[in-house]
């Protein structure tokens, strides 16, 4: 068997065969590692006793575990004052995490665009670049093109891979199996159409993939809340987020509030229903709508600029897309009771006469179970939300929760 590599992992030699045993020793190693890590995102800075106490590691497996991690610049370690000076009358030295190394990776494979992400870990953003892309281009395109983005910012420095613990990515129109979302002692399955290795070559951290939408949801959960995060784009996509946690379903496909029909009697959808809210106010079918009505807008930001500055048509689409919406959140928070509903995508554009709608449906139910404060809102665009919130996502998994 070769020397221990990053993330504690072997060196495989040409024919080294990694058994189960070799996968145990690592998992316990990482957990060690995680538990340090955790201790420094709760406290800022400890000592070495300090975390002797915090992590109920022993002094020979916490120096080694500091060792690495200082070696792969995660942590630093800095004479300073605390309280008292240490023996002989010398400062104590602390530990603390390194701020400007990125702990966990996030990115999106989008219909539009491709966003990487790159978080500390306390959460705070070290670095963020987009790329728009063809609308045409296929997911092996798109995680090539991506891996040449991650490659990019690891030659400029703004990625360590020695420092990051994990990788989160959002893919679009495709959802992970719920029996496998992330890596572990196996690897979790690649997605239908592409292979994610040239991602894993350059960042041999642990990684997870899921919908781009459902990740998205991350960068605007709280851990206090109950979140439904509606995007209407070209599609309608939607994600539920309950106290930290991701909403999946049995089959992982929870939460598609874009199939919800709100006309029975309305137009086919592909996904084998009528009137769903997807086949109504999608991108294109709402700037068709407006052409049927008698005005051509050449884009949703147009026609939202036209509502704004009174166009009748114009004010009629918002409308129109404000009340079929309103049927389909109405529902869903029937079932979900969200605290609060979050709105993104082009047509949050339309703003305060899109949301009227939905304020109004909610506010005429009376269910008799008590007081209910949901509150809805639009997002504020950022082409790297879901890079965001997918980095958010390996954070979460493996630095913040893994830990018992």
């Amino acid at each position: 068997m070769g020397t221990t590599g990053l993330h504690g992992r072997p060196e495989l030699k040409v024919g080294d065969v990694l058994t189960s045993e070799d996968n145990a020793l690592q998992a316990v190693r990482r957990r060690h590692e995680l538990r340090v890590l955790e201790t420094l995102v709760a406290h800022g800075k400890r000592t070495r006793r300090q975390l002797e106490t915090d992590t109920k590691l022993s002094r020979t497996t916490l120096s080694a575990i500091v060792g690495e991690l200082r070696q792969r610049g995660v942590l630093m370690e800095n004479e300073q004052l605390l309280h008292t000076t240490g023996r002989h009358g010398r400062p104590t030295k602390v530990l603390s995490l390194n701020p400007g190394a990125g702990a966990a990776i996030g990115i999106e494979l989008g219909r539009r665009r491709i966003s990487v992400s790159v978080l500390g870990f306390d959460g705070s953003t070290v670095t963020s670049e987009c790329r728009d892309i063809a609308t045409a281009a296929g997911l092996e395109t798109k995680v090539k093109d991506a891996a040449d983005m991650v490659q990019s910012l690891i030659n400029r420095g703004l990625i360590k891979p020695e420092t990051v613990i994990g990788t989160g990515v959002g893919i679009a129109s495709r959802h992970a199996d719920p029996k496998s979302l992330a890596d572990g002692i196996e690897q979790q399955l690649d997605p239908k159409g592409a292979s994610l290795s040239p991602l894993r070559e350059l960042l041999p951290a642990p990684l997870l993939w899921d919908n781009n939408i459902r990740l998205a949801a991350m960068a605007y959960g709280k851990d206090s809340e109950d979140l439904l995060y509606v995007v209407l784009s070209a599609g309608i996509s939607s994600a539920v987020v309950t106290n930290g946690v991701l909403l999946r379903g049995g089959s992982g496909i929870a939460g598609e509030l874009g199939h919800l029909s709100v006309d029975f009697a309305g137009p086919a959808c592909w996904c084998g229903r009528n009137g769903c809210l997807e086949s109504f106010i999608n991108e294109n079918n709402v700037l068709l709508e407006a052409a049927r009505r008698g005005h051509a807008f050449a884009s949703i930001a147009d026609l939202a600029q036209a509502a704004a500055d009174g166009n009748d048509i114009a004010k009629g689409i918002v409308d129109w897309s404000g009340e079929l919406l309103a049927r389909a959140i109405g529902s869903a928070c029937v079932l979900l009771d969200p605290s609060r509903v979050v709105i993104a995508g082009e047509l949050s554009q339309f703003g305060e006469p899109l949301l009227a709608p939905v304020r109004t449906a909610l506010a005429g139910q009376h269910l008799e179970l008590g007081p209910r404060s949901t509150t809805i809102t639009n997002a504020t665009f950022s082409p790297t939300t879901g890079s965001d919130g997918a980095a958010r996502m390996a954070l979460n998994h493996w630095a913040l929760t893994t830990i018992n």
